[in-house]
C-alpha cells in the first residue's frame, strides 16, 4: 500500500472520530470539547431552530441546552467521507437523537458535513441537517422540519 493510501486510510479514523467525538461530547455536556470540533468560524445547524456561525454563536446556542437536558442520546452511523482535497473532505452520516423529559423529543435524519484539517487535526468546518423528523416524542410521527440554507 502506497503512502498516500496508508494516510488516507489514518485520515478516514480521524474523520470517524471526529463524529464520535460530536456525539459523546455533546450527550455528556461537555460545551469547550464540543465547540472545538468545529473551525473557530464554523458553522452548526441548531435543528430546526436556524444557524450558529463561529464557536461563540455555538457556545451561546448551545450551553442551556446542554446544562437543562435530563439526557441527550445521538446515534450516528452510515458514515460516507469523499476527500476533496490534501487537507479537506465532505461526509454524510445518518442520524437518530433522543433528548429526555425536558426537552422529550425526537428525530432522525442525515448529517451533511464539511471537514477541514487543522494544526489541531481535522475539524467540522460545517454541519447541517436533512430532517427525516424531529419533534416530541408523544407523536406518532413527529413533523420534518424545512430544509434551512446557511
Amino acid at each position: 500500500m502506497a503512502d498516500s493510501d496508508e494516510a488516507r486510510l489514518g485520515d478516514g479514523e480521524a474523520l470517524r472520530e471526529l463524529r464520535a467525538r460530536y456525539t459523546h461530547t455533546y450527550d455528556s455536556g461537555q460545551l469547550e470539547n464540543f465547540v472545538d470540533l468545529f473551525v473557530e468560524e464554523g458553522v452548526l445547524q441548531l435543528g430546526p431552530m436556524g444557524f450558529a456561525e463561529g464557536r461563540e454563536q455555538m457556545r451561546a446556542a448551545l450551553a442551556g441546552p446542554m446544562a437543562n437536558a435530563a439526557f441527550a442520546v445521538h446515534f450516528t452511523t452510515d458514515e460516507i467521507t469523499e476527500f476533496t482535497g490534501p487537507d479537506s473532505a465532505r461526509g454524510t452520516s445518518r442520524f437518530a437523537v433522543h433528548y429526555g423529559r425536558q426537552p422529550d423529543i425526537e428525530g432522525a435524519g442525515t448529517y451533511h458535513d464539511e471537514y477541514l484539517r487543522t494544526a489541531d487535526g481535522w475539524r467540522f468546518v460545517s454541519r447541517t441537517i436533512d430532517f427525516f423528523y424531529m419533534g416530541p416524542r408523544g407523536l406518532a410521527w413527529p413533523m420534518t422540519p424545512p430544509k434551512l440554507s446557511p
